[in-house]
């Protein structure tokens, strides 16, 4: 069995606008900040979701607060399914496409722009939603309904996506099944998850 889920370019805009202005951390001992303002949302096809904006950056350097303004970021958001530790993962591994720092030392400029590619390369793990554990479920069944009592189980097999520049289409496959609870999940020779062959932003159309 197949679940599809579809979210539309307006949709995706509307969320960003409820996360942005954001404060993010990029080097909490030397008390370094950045400032995302709202930024523009675009779909790119077969990519991912385009962010671009500007930004301020609180840095602080030698005990002296240096200000920097980034007159653009950009940053594509890839989508990808993967299997992650026994489960499937569908991640968004962000992509700095482009940094454009105003009038600041050079040595500001470049350690401004390797601290945000290192809280960008940081945040991969975060991006990330084990839909392979959330959507996979075993809900037993009470004795009065069934004889012996048997327990319901759906597992999340696996997972396709498909960008366009309108929306964003999930599709997860399911298996499900009933088996006795005499001889428990392990005689049934499953687990709660057991990802499969998983597709990415740049596989087949979702079915």
């Amino acid at each position: 069995m197949f679940l599809t889920a579809v979210v539309s370019a307006d949709e995706l805009a509307s969320l960003v606008k409820s996360l942005t202005p954001l404060r993010v951390t990029i080097d909490e001992q030397r008390d370094r900040t950045i400032t995302l303002g709202r930024p523009k949302v675009e779909l790119v096809s077969g990519r991912g979701l385009r962010l671009r904006g500007e930004a301020r950056v609180h840095w602080d350097f030698i005990g002296v607060s240096v200000p920097v303004t980034i007159r653009a970021w950009q940053i594509l958001l890839v989508p990808q399914i993967v299997a992650r530790d026994g489960t499937l993962v569908l991640a968004c591994v962000p992509e700095l496409e482009e940094l454009d720092v105003k009038m600041v030392p050079g040595f500001v400029d470049g350690k401004v722009a390797d601290a945000i590619r290192g809280a960008l390369e940081k945040s991969r793990d975060r991006l990330a939603w084990r839909f392979g554990r959330t959507l996979s479920r075993r809900l037993p069944l009470p004795a009065t309904i069934f004889a012996p009592s048997k327990t319901f189980e759906i597992l999340a097999l696996a997972g396709q996506l498909r960008v366009t520049e309108t929306e964003i289409r999930l599709s997860f496959e399911f298996e499900a099944q009933f088996f006795d609870d005499q001889r428990g999940a392990a005689d049934s020779g499953r687990t709660s998850e057991r990802p499969s062959a998983a597709g990415s932003a740049h596989a087949a159309p979702a079915r």
